[in-house]
């Protein structure tokens, strides 16, 4: 079935125009104008996502929550049927699609909203059950993915020494949540409210997940300045409204080392095979990139005591209005 036809089942008119969106590493993303309209239509790939129908009823059970919370500022994306489903199959892909939504701010500018984002996420979602069939087996396990490295004859002792730290942190005592699993501030679109996209990898974890995926998104190598980080931190306490204990608080910090250093290993491993899990990346765009994030990483360690205390102010005080954020 060709691509511009894919609307139509969805009960709506056949795209006039499509524009492919290259922002994502995973699926392939359209821009479908469709009489008169506009619409995100995306095909997930099998290749990480094998049980993409799984992935669309975990993100049946997400828009369901966020339907029952209210009107809290924040919100994800209203997915158009095809039936009694929110996805389509046409030549064994699966498909879905939703109304374009136009940002009047990036996330990236507005750190404070994307922190309140992710933390009103892992709130809302407190409680719900979602399938561990929709992601890839081992999908954030900074263990797994360094093991993954070595089988592929590639070493990095500065990593092999974090995952000794990482270890001692985040142990089966440590509470887990939904989390949003790519919590960076690309992932945020800022209108009349605040919308989280991207849903595919929601999936129980650490919430230091998805903390140090957002930290790591809103700082840059220069370490000088650290008001990003504070603003996300800020954020991302209001968002939680107190919800994590104190260990937890406790391994945010790490959860930056983690997010960082786990990219870090994906991007080594990819640059050793054939078939890359970031999609239209070269080797040579892998190791450049593992390098990037090996420097980023190095910042935020030498940086410790700044941010744990930010960690600790942010958890300590975070009041934040939503009309402030937006």
């Amino acid at each position: 079935m060709e691509i511009r036809c894919i609307p139509t089942l969805f009960g709506l008119p056949e795209a006039e125009k499509l524009t492919e969106l290259n922002r994502g590493h995973i699926n392939r993303t359209f821009l479908a104008d469709c009489g008169g309209e506009r619409y995100v239509l995306q095909g997930l790939n099998r290749s990480v996502f094998p049980c993409s129908e799984a992935v669309m009823d975990n993100i049946a059970v997400i828009s369901e929550a966020f339907g029952k919370a209210g009107d809290i500022g924040v919100t994800v994306p209203c997915f158009i049927a095809c039936g009694d489903k929110t996805y389509a199959v046409a030549d064994e892909e699966v498909w879905r699609i939703y109304r374009y939504l136009s940002a009047t701010a990036t996330a990236a500018d507005k750190p404070a909203a994307a922190g309140l984002a992710f933390g009103s996420f892992i709130r809302v979602m407190e409680g719900r059950k979602l399938s561990p069939a929709a992601l890839p087996k081992g999908y954030h396990d900074f263990g797994s993915y360094y093991m993954e490295l070595t089988a592929l004859g590639g070493r990095a002792p500065r990593l092999e020494e974090l995952k000794k730290e990482l270890d001692a942190v985040f142990t089966e005592e440590l509470p887990r949540r939904m989390i949003h699993g790519d919590a960076k501030t690309d992932n945020v679109l800022i209108g009349e409210a605040l919308t989280v996209i991207d849903l595919d990898t929601v999936m129980e974890g650490y919430a230091a997940i998805d903390f140090g995926d957002l930290v790591r998104s809103v700082c840059k190598n220069d370490m000088s300045d650290l008001s990003p980080v504070r603003a996300a931190a800020q954020g991302f306490a209001e968002g939680l409204d107190g919800l994590l204990t104190a260990e937890e608080v406790n391994s945010l910090y790490y959860g930056i080392l983690r997010s960082t250093g786990e990219l870090a290993v994906r991007y080594l491993a990819d640059s050793l095979r054939e078939e890359k899990y970031f999609r239209g990346k070269t080797t040579e765009d892998c190791i450049a990139r593992a390098e990037e994030l090996m420097t980023q990483l190095e910042a935020f360690i030498a940086a410790r005591a700044e941010l744990t205390e930010i960690i600790s102010d942010s958890f300590g005080s975070a009041r934040l209005a939503i009309s402030d954020l937006l």
